[in-house]
């Protein structure tokens, strides 16, 4: 049985798989698993000629993609109903915001599973903050309170080697298009409407929260396109904030400092974060499907959901589940009440994966302008605008 998944923990992803699945294959020593560890971008690329190779040697079995793939790969009869193999299956227990994204679009079929979680948040070095500000937490409530703090920052470590304000959390070192989503909507922009009738990026609104996020690579407090973490590292100093979906605790367990968390700054009238989530399917026709079935169950279970979302700094998507990660630490709890209660998804629709591509994309094309000293807001507006007339070219396209 072949296993697609994404690179949860990076380049120890396999290592880490290897010592977690060791009771479920010690549970089934006649299923021989082969676990694949596929970027994002290339799984997406991918999943558009496995139609063409379906029962095909080397086609996956069980495949692990972000939760807003699951209408597309449905619509295009990439995924088995799992109802096919429990017709009593349920998700009452996932997270009332992940329930939706196991469904084809409006209809009761499921097509996928939720394995785990992550949030954005806004992580910081307390004693780097104090040494900026006395009210860190009002400073940083507003994304221009953030880019003061951070000009602040600037010039108290003015003398300290490949200091960045803020830790760059994508792992290309490009400007997340996932990180971003907290400032479009929290200015009340949107990528499509509900109806699918208008894009939004050509929004003023959807340009001011690109902006927002744009500035902290601009005015030189992110570092971009470079190795990640080898330089503006918090963990070694480099670095004061990072904003990341990973919840980061861990991370700096046994570290000299203490370590903060708060919501997303607001760029408008409040404060929105991006909850996104990890699902499990099964390729249709699959030749292995039952064993895939088997491992799903394996890995949806809470107990597991638990163990493996505290490996790799994310969050169980069971309600008891989440409920129980977050009781077992009250820093946590007291961490992310907040950030959890504003938290927001991506849709569950055929369109969302291509949009969301279209703006890595831009995202793209605007780091290499910025590291290349070629960016204006004038640039800016030429690749929404470009972005904007494929995205409406797209929901034309599945309207019709």
């Amino acid at each position: 049985m072949i296993f697609w998944m994404l690179p949860d923990s990076g380049l120890e992803t396999s290592e880490v798989m290897e010592g977690f699945l060791k009771d479920f294959c010690q549970q089934h020593p006649d299923i021989e698993l082969d676990v694949q560890v596929i970027n994002r971008r290339t799984l997406w690329n991918k999943i558009f000629t496995l139609k063409h190779d379906i029962g095909k040697e080397g086609c996956p079995d069980l495949i692990a993609f972000p939760h807003y793939w699951t209408s597309i790969l449905a619509t295009a009869k990439l995924l088995e109903p799992l109802q096919k193999f429990d017709k009593d299956i349920t998700v009452s227990h996932v997270l009332d915001p992940l329930r939706p994204h196991c469904f084809l679009n409006d209809t009761e079929e499921i097509y996928s599973f939720p394995w785990w979680l992550d949030i954005t948040a806004l992580h910081y070095r307390e004693d780097h903050l104090k040494a900026v500000t006395s009210k860190p937490e009002e400073a940083l409530s507003t994304w221009q309170g953030m880019l003061d703090v951070c000009k602040e920052l600037r010039n108290y470590f003015n003398d300290v080697d490949d200091y960045y304000p803020v830790q760059n959390s994508d792992w290309r070192g490009s400007l997340s298009h996932r990180c971003v989503l907290p400032c479009l909507w929290s200015k009340g922009a949107f990528l499509f409407s509900k109806d699918l009738e208008q894009s939004g990026l050509s929004m003023p609104a959807f340009q001011e929260g690109m902006q927002s996020f744009i500035d902290l690579a601009l005015k030189g407090y992110m570092p971009i396109l470079r190795e990640r973490s080898s330089i503006g590292n918090i963990s070694a100093g480099k670095s004061s904030l990072i904003i990341t979906r990973r919840q980061n605790i861990s991370m700096f367990e046994g570290a000299q400092f203490k370590v903060q968390t708060l919501p997303i700054p607001k760029t408008g009238a409040q404060s929105v974060n991006y909850l996104g989530g990890i699902n499990l399917g099964i390729l249709r026709k699959s030749q292995e499907s039952e064993a895939a079935y088997k491992l799903l169950k394996w890995l949806a279970q809470p107990e597991k959901q638990i163990a493996y979302a505290a490996k790799i700094e994310a969050f169980p998507s069971y309600d008891g589940a989440f409920e129980n990660f977050l009781i077992a630490s009250p820093e946590r709890v007291k961490k992310y009440t907040n950030i959890i209660s504003s938290a927001r998804t991506l849709p569950n629709h055929i369109v969302t994966g291509a949009v969301m591509e279209i703006m890595a994309n831009v995202m793209g094309a605007i780091s290499s302008a910025i590291l290349m000293r070629k960016y204006t807001p004038e640039l800016l507006t030429q690749e929404l605008k470009k972005a904007d007339r494929d995205v409406q070219e797209i929901l034309r396209l599945y309207k019709d």
